[in-house]
């Protein structure tokens, strides 16, 4: 029994269990987190060079 006591991976999944709404929001968070760093990082665009404009 002394695997379940204060184990926080436990503690973890209980949480998880108990409030789904938690984990979703924290994956809306990193979704946005992600995209808007990709964005900021994300070289521009290249024009294609056999186009004309």
């Amino acid at each position: 029994m002394g695997f379940f006591h204060n184990n926080s991976v436990i503690d973890f999944f209980r949480q998880i269990v108990r409030k789904p709404s938690t984990i979703v929001m924290w994956l809306f968070t990193g979704v946005i987190v992600a995209s808007t760093t990709y964005l900021l990082v994300a070289p521009p665009p290249s024009r294609d060079q056999d186009r004309k404009d």
